[in-house]
């Protein structure tokens, strides 16, 4: 009986090792366009490559074919197979004589790894409240002036997975944050606080666009989705929907079945020049600063002649004109209020459920008459609760609001969760949503420093914060982590002013001069390490070289410049050189319309230049008017202090001044038992001062210059071990 498996064309095809030729040529070729897919696009090569790659992959496959039938491999190599059918053909030795078993094994390798991709078999668990991170996207334009618009890509992609409810979506100011750094995905993850994150590339080719993405487990680092999109230009709202569908089944399960709302929106404009204009405008609107505003609105007016009906052009107009009223003194209030409530009421009308419009109409409200603000806030929020910026603004709305700290505190802590890399809701969450002092400040300030570890310009202005309210082992640790980072400041003056402010420096009278004089030599620092050294020499009663440091920077200033005679006002006080100070303030003109609290500047002759103007006026023959102007003073700033000290880092010493000058020794000396309270040292709190000098002898006051003496040794103490100095500091003298 004649074997089966020697009869046919299947057995044929055995015999001359076509099958074997066919599945070897099936596995190599698609390991090879596997790996290609993965190679080619990092490397910047072009996707014609990649389609040459399978034309020759699919063009060899009938070659190989042909050659497996009219060839065979043998002892004595290739030869042309010209056996009969069933006669037994050519023996093969070593490796060939395996080859159905090796094709046999590379197959199976290669339906497990197909199964492991297609499964969730290795990947990471989802977590059950997942956030995410949308990292800038990489331009392989070549042509760093198409930065804009992947970043616009990634922001477009940000705000559509803002509208999903369930699902954190850090802002973009923290997670573009990381641009151009060369950071693992977990750290991102890490200072981010979130689960997931997704990176991309794009190439805009004339009018092609190819978009490839990939979404990374923030813990372990794999990879969790990916995905290439190659459309026209125009296509892009598109592929914009496209990734967010997929980004959303990815990691939300639960929002699946909205996930297809989001793919079959309407694009926001149908033309793509208005697209690049709102592009551009944004990115200047991000830049915030006078010039980079009035850029802003530029492109976005021209976005709008291009497309009236582009409602988010519109909105980002108004934003940018309402926050011109800040940046820029010289903006016309009456023809840039009317301007912005056009543009905003026509993004409404084109659109009443766009989030950023909503955020900007509150605003605009919030400005001009309040009324109706905080339902426009509440409103942007409904429609994107990762709205940032909405959380931001609402928060300082509220706390304009009586009672409602519990509301503005949580609104804070929701804007730092979506922007936790933002110094400016970082200062805003410790100095109001924390009690300054506790454990959990100290916890959430090593928080902040993990969050902003690359960032020192915030880690300084966080540092200068913790300064002036009054705790300087916290400021200490900010200023460090901002030199730990090796990336140069902003703020140079950092480490100076820190050193200024802190009682410790009677236990070292150089401490100063020699931060201040390290700057003196850079013209940009030269003034204000003057002004430092003012400040040190007249804690310390030297009031002739305070006189050469005025005379010195009056030849830098001016004789006649006003905030230099302030200076010299306040420190001629203090020595009690009245009509020489009385000189000063005939130029410096220093009485604000309204008093503010803490609001005249930073250092101590600023926070307290009251006091120091009333002895002026009083020793000048002006003590009607110096009345008149302390009982002004006083009953405002008495009705605007809290109920309780724990309810506001309220500036208690600089209240204490006034009412120690005043002559109301009692509550200055409650006042100032309040500072202690709230903060470790206050700055201000000077018992050198001739207004605190007032209050010696009282008992009340005896007993805080006590406790301010312990504490100080404290805070060196502490200081010491941080920066494990070499030796013990000197005692500190009464």
């Amino acid at each position: 009986m004649t074997d089966p498996r020697t009869t046919g064309w299947l057995a044929r095809l055995r015999e001359r090792g076509v099958i074997r030729v066919a599945a070897s040529y099936a596995v190599i070729a698609w390991l090879a366009l596997q790996i290609s897919s993965v190679v080619l696009e990092p490397l910047g090569a072009p996707k014609w490559m990649m389609t040459a790659l399978i034309i020759a992959a699919a063009v060899g496959f009938p070659v190989a074919i042909t050659l497996a039938w009219f060839l065979e491999i043998g002892e004595h190599g290739i030869q042309v197979d010209t056996a009969a059918e069933g006669v037994p053909r050519p023996t093969a030795r070593g490796l060939r004589h395996y080859a159905d078993a090796i094709v046999i094994g590379f197959l199976l390798v290669a339906v497990v790894v197909l199964l492991v991709r297609q499964s969730d078999l290795g990947k990471p668990k989802l977590p059950d409240n997942p956030a995410i991170a949308v990292l800038p996207f990489e331009n392989l334009s070549g042509d760093p002036a198409q930065d804009y618009f992947s970043d616009g890509l990634a922001e477009e992609v940000l705000d559509r997975l803002g509208q999903v409810p369930g699902l954190l979506v850090v802002s973009r100011s923290s997670s573009f944050s990381f641009r151009d750094q060369d950071v693992d995905v977990r750290t991102v993850a890490e200072r981010l606080g979130v689960s997931t994150v997704l990176e991309g590339t794009v190439r805009r080719d004339g009018r092609r666009l190819h978009l490839s993405a990939k979404l990374v487990d923030g813990k372990t680092g794999y990879q969790v989705w990916s995905g290439s999109f190659d459309r026209e230009v125009n296509d892009v709202f598109a592929v914009q929907a496209e990734l967010a569908r997929a980004v959303i089944e990815a990691i939300v399960p639960v929002a699946r079945g909205s996930a297809p709302v989001l793919a079959s929106a309407a694009p926001p404009t149908t033309s793509l020049r208005a697209y690049d204009l709102f592009l551009l405008g944004r990115a200047a609107q991000n830049l915030r600063g006078r010039d980079g505003l009035h850029r802003s609105v530029e492109y976005l007016e021209q976005a709008m002649q291009a497309d009236p009906s582009f409602a988010r052009a519109q909105a980002a107009l108004a934003s940018s004109l309402v926050l011109l009223l800040h940046y820029d003194r010289d903006q016309p209030r009456d023809e840039t209020v009317p301007r912005a409530e056009a543009a905003v009421f026509k993004a409404l009308s084109l659109d009443p459920n766009l989030s950023d419009a909503q955020v900007a109409y509150a605003n605009l409200l919030r400005d001009t008459r309040r009324e109706g603000a905080e339902d426009a806030y509440r409103r942007a929020l409904e429609l994107n609760p990762s709205n940032a910026v909405a959380w931001h603004d609402y928060g300082v709305f509220l706390s304009f609001q009586e009672g409602r700290d519990e509301e503005k505190n949580a609104a804070t802590r929701r804007s730092l969760e979506l922007d936790p890399r933002s110094a400016i809701t970082w200062t805003n969450y410790l100095n109001s949503v924390l009690r300054p002092g506790g454990a959990t400040y100290r916890d959430e300030v090593r928080r902040a420093i993990t969050a902003l570890a690359d960032v020192p310009d915030a880690l300084v202005r966080l540092g200068s914060m913790a300064a002036m309210s009054g705790y300087p082992v916290e400021a200490l640790q900010f200023i460090n982590a901002a030199e730990a980072s090796g990336i140069p400041t902003a703020m140079p003056s950092a480490r100076m002013y820190f050193t200024a402010l802190f009682p410790w420096i009677d236990t070292d009278p150089d401490r100063v001069a020699r931060a201040a004089e390290a700057v003196l030599d850079d013209p940009g620092m030269r003034e204000l390490a003057l002004f430092t050294l003012i400040d040190d020499q007249g804690l310390r009663g030297q009031e002739a070289p305070l006189r050469q440091l005025f005379t010195d920077l009056g030849a830098l200033r001016g004789a006649d410049d006003k905030p230099l005679n302030a200076v010299m006002a306040f420190w001629y006080s203090v020595f009690g050189k009245y009509e020489e100070a009385a000189r000063s303030l005939a130029i410096a003109e220093p009485i604000p319309e309204r008093p503010t609290v803490g609001g005249l500047g930073s250092s101590i002759r600023n926070t307290q230049a009251l006091p120091a103007l009333l002895r002026v006026y009083r020793a000048t023959g002006r003590a009607d008017q110096a009345g008149e102007i302390a009982k002004r003073y006083l009953a405002e700033w008495r009705a605007e202090r809290p109920k309780s000290s724990d309810e506001s880092n309220f500036t208690w010493v600089d209240l204490a001044a006034l009412e120690a000058n005043e002559g109301n020794l009692d509550i200055a000396v409650e006042l100032l038992r309040q500072a202690l309270r709230w903060s470790e040292l206050p700055p201000g709190f000077q018992p050198r001062l001739p207004w605190f000098r007032s209050l010696e002898g009282h008992p009340g006051y005896d007993a805080l210059v006590r406790e301010r003496s312990a504490r100080i040794e404290k805070v060196r103490a502490k200081m010491l071990a941080s920066t494990h100095a070499g030796k013990p500091p000197p005692p500190v003298r009464r």
